[in-house]
């Protein structure tokens, strides 16, 4: 399962999301992690609907927030495994 990250170089809630959700991917082979730079991609973060960062994206669905804890993070993509995956 593909996860996107949209972020920035010089924001520190990107950097902790980040930190995050390389843990994640690294405990969890099925999943891949794709960091999409909004500076120097700002058409696909249009394209994509979002709004601030840090924003992750699974699918169609996206969690952006102020304050993204690894509870809330993780809830959210645990939600778009397919059953044989959890």
């Amino acid at each position: 399962m593909k996860i996107e990250l949209f972020r920035t170089i010089l924001c520190p809630r990107c950097l902790f999301v980040s930190r995050i959700l390389k843990k994640i991917v690294a405990d969890s082979p099925h999943l891949e992690l794709e960091t999409v730079e909004v500076a120097t991609n700002l058409t696909r973060f249009r394209q994509a609907g979002i709004k601030t960062v840090p924003a992750i994206r699974v699918g169609n669905e996206i969690l952006t927030g102020l304050i993204l804890t690894p509870r809330k993070i993780r809830c959210f993509i645990e939600q778009h495994l397919p059953d044989e995956a959890c």
